[in-house]
């Protein structure tokens, strides 16, 4: 079935012309579609500056690959002494600013790669060896710490450097103090920068180094403003954005944003490079920093089915060496901490962020030690520390890959980065890789058909929004109609990995314009081609010994102890009580701010962005109900569900839906006029009076058992003995008080009910 067939049946009462219409409607072929005033963060732009932007990201999607030249990486024309071809000197030349260099191996001057390693070794050379500022594009550096922030904030010219996580870019601003900090508070190290501290610093003298945290590039560009192309752009391990983007979203803006820069002002660098989707990323100049390095890292290689267990034999085999564990579970962690004797784990601490301050505990450590030392001799380590940190120490790595959870199943790339945090010579004393693996895997049939599917998926949905729009524009009276086509497809435009939580296959742009979600389909096809990876215990092995030199490999079983059971299960219920003391907090600045009266969607969104993942599961269902709903019988409501239950939450979402509607809202009139007070109904006679009802007015077919769902969600029921349900009354929850109504003419209820 093609996807035209399953949107079209998707939308089912609407009538097939619509749809037809839809399906056949030609689309002007225009590269850009931007609304005529746009917002970056939460500064707004002039109109003239919009239209500015708008026409430079025209020229830049429609301006072919534009290569780097002597000119755009040095400071001051290159001179070389000319060797005739006797052997003798010859004049000195200037190289043209305009030659093109696509990689170091191109460098016609000064001395090569090669000999620097011979003379400093291969940990100590830089880019600021050969270069005076980054090249444009995207820049390949192979392997990290090798210099590419430190060459961009010494350049002679105003920088803007975004990192994916506030720990790397504060990091990077601790050793750079010309630099400003722009992101949120780093606890006990920084305040949030305000828009006047930015301002301020932008009207001083000399050349601007802005070191911004991904979430607040908007914010940064809304205050500078129409002068942001005087600004070099630097967008820091780019790889994290495309592994990340699903579980923050606003990571894509950034690349929004990137894409208005002119091309030579624009650059994103990784030492782990990935390939892009965008194809305004595929045009993009490719700078490949080729250095020979290091033979393969040698690694130890050690599968199983308790990680525990083999987490805490390897740490027993090194009794005095320092030991840095990367392992992205703080629950696990504690796991293992808990198995550990007493002595061994006084010498134990957990690098995490600081969102995870009370999981960690005792054992939290704020940051890395006095000159970039580990804190501790046991040193267990967070994703937040996978990427960007420098340790200048010698340790024993240990790298964790666990399956049970999707965040701490490691990509190959993300053990490069790990190993690559040390920045010691040999620091790495020797490194050991742990990992489990799934028994079963979705085996596609090819990455390349899979890629072109989803994005296919994506471009057809997006086809369909654009055609509802292009048909109702100008014709108020389609308006509501389309709106609720749009509402029904964009089901349509998601995936799911191996069970896990959908993903979206669309997103809004800064501009409010749909388009493809190119980093969630990274996402996708990096993750599945992952599950792929841990599929049996020799694939990973197959696949690691393509990068590194394995020099031994175990397969290691372990049976699970009375003792480790016990031991997880009072882990697991600490996390639970901790979850739910993060949830009760959140309750308890809820009801703060609606007596303060700061209750509001803007407020609640900030909260949003600062919480851990479950509260935000939290907070994001009550966004969407306190508008209805009294207070204290939501919170209750919520609080009785907590985030473990999604049905749970969907009944509730229902429930409220059904309450706000205004008494004459046709859907409740129906509901009404269909059941009466104190009568039984079996299932099958739910079914039959609920199916035409919900079909007219949600434009859904549902699954049998979903009608008594639904209908348990209006009315109060009993369950008799003759397997019916007696209609008791209306507000099933309680409900105390109306906050607000859904109005009668409101039909796009399928943005409100969840089926």
């Amino acid at each position: 079935m093609s996807i035209e067939d399953e949107l079209a049946k998707e939308i089912a009462g609407l009538d097939s012309s619509f749809i037809d219409e839809l399906y056949n409607l030609q689309i002007p072929d225009e590269k850009t579609n931007l609304s005529e005033v746009i917002t970056l963060g939460t500064t707004p732009v002039s109109e003239e500056h919009s239209k500015e932007v708008k026409s430079s990201i025209v020229e830049n999607q429609l301006e072919e690959t534009v290569p780097n030249t002597y000119g755009d990486l040095h400071d001051a024309p290159v001179e070389y002494i000319e060797i005739l071809s006797s052997g003798k000197v010859g004049e000195t030349k200037t190289i043209p600013q305009d030659t093109v260099i696509t990689s170091l191996d191109n460098l016609l001057f000064g001395r090569a790669p090669e000999v620097i390693r011979e003379e400093v070794g291969d940990s100590f050379w830089n880019l600021a060896d050969f270069i005076d500022k980054m090249p444009h594009g995207i820049i390949d550096k192979k392997i990290p710490g090798i210099g590419a922030t430190t060459l961009e904030i010494n350049s002679k010219r105003n920088s803007i450097i975004v990192f994916p996580t506030k720990a790397l870019a504060y990091s990077k601003h601790s050793k750079h103090p010309n630099t400003l900090y722009v992101g949120s508070e780093i606890k006990g190290e920084k305040e949030k920068v305000t828009n006047q501290q930015i301002e301020e610093y932008l009207a001083k003298d000399g050349y601007k180094k802005l070191l911004v945290v991904a979430d607040s590039l908007g914010r940064l560009l809304g205050i500078i403003g129409k002068n942001y192309k005087d600004y070099f752009l630097m967008i820091d391990e780019i790889d994290v954005l495309q592994t990340d983007n699903n579980f923050r979203p606003q990571l894509e803006n950034v690349i929004d944003y990137y894409l208005m820069f002119p091309l030579k002002n624009r650059c994103m660098v990784t030492a782990t490079m990935k390939e892009f989707i965008n194809p305004l990323l595929k045009k993009e100049c490719k700078f490949s920093i080729t250095w020979i390095y290091n033979a393969r890292r040698d690694v130890k290689l050690l599968h199983t089915n308790n990680t525990t267990q083999t987490v805490i034999e390897e740490i027993i085999s090194h009794p005095r060496d320092k030991i840095f564990i990367a392992y992205n579970s703080i629950l696990q962690i504690q796991n293992i901490l808990s198995t550990l004797d007493e002595e061994t784990r006084k010498e134990c601490a957990i690098l995490c962020s600081e969102a995870s301050i009370k999981e960690a505990g005792e054992y939290f450590a704020p940051k890395l030690g006095d000159n970039d030392t580990l804190p501790a001799r046991i040193n267990f380590a967070t994703c937040c520390y996978f990427t960007g940190i420098d340790i200048e120490d010698s340790y024993h790595l240990i790298t964790v890959s666990d399956v049970r959870r999707s965040h701490s199943m490691l990509t190959l790339d993300r053990m490069t980065q790990i190993h690559g945090r040390c920045r010691k010579d040999n620091g790495v004393l020797s490194e050991t890789i742990i990992y489990n693996t799934l028994g079963y895997v979705s085996v596609m049939e090819s990455m390349e058909k899979y890629t072109a599917t989803l994005l296919n998926k994506a471009q057809k949905v997006l086809k369909v929004l654009e055609s509802a729009d292009t048909i109702s524009q100008g014709d108020y009276t389609l308006t509501d109609l389309f709106a609720i086509i749009k509402e029904a497809i964009r089901e349509k435009a998601q995936e799911r990995i191996a069970g896990n939580e959908l993903i979206n296959l669309t997103r809004k742009d800064i501009y409010g314009k749909n388009v493809p979600a190119y980093l969630n389909i990274d996402y996708i096809i990096e993750r599945t081609d992952l599950y792929a990876s841990y599929f049996m215990p020799e694939t990973l092995k197959e696949v690691l010994g393509k990068q590194v030199n394995i020099i031994s490999y175990k397969s290691l079983p372990h049976g699970v102890s009375p003792e480790q059971n016990s031991i997880e299960k009072t882990n697991k219920d600490a996390q639970n009580k901790l979850t739910d003391s993060y949830i009760q907090e959140a309750i308890d600045n809820i009801k703060v701010l609606s007596t303060t009266g700061q209750l509001n969607d803007n407020t609640l969104h900030l909260y949003i962005r600062q919480s851990r993942s479950r509260t935000k599961i939290f907070l994001e269902r009550f966004i969407k109900l306190y508008k209805y709903v009294d207070l204290d019988s939501l919170l209750h409501q919520l609080w009785e569900i907590r985030t473990s239950n999604s049905i749970a939450y969907k009944n509730l979402n229902n429930a409220v839906m059904y309450w706000a509607l205004d008494e004459e809202h046709p859907f409740k009139v129906a509901i009404r006029r269909s059941f009466t007070l104190n009568k039984s109904y079996s299932a099958s006679e739910i079914q039959e009076i609920l199916a035409p009802i919900v079909q007219y007015h949600l434009h859904k077919v549902l699954k049998p058992r979903k009608y008594v769902a639904l209908l348990k969600s209006i009315y109060a029921t009993d369950r008799t003995s003759g397997n019916k349900y007696t209609i008791r009354g209306e507000n099933p929850r309680g409900f105390k008080e109306h906050t607000g109504r859904i109005a009668t003419k409101e039909n796009n209820l399928l943005k409100l009910f969840m089926l």
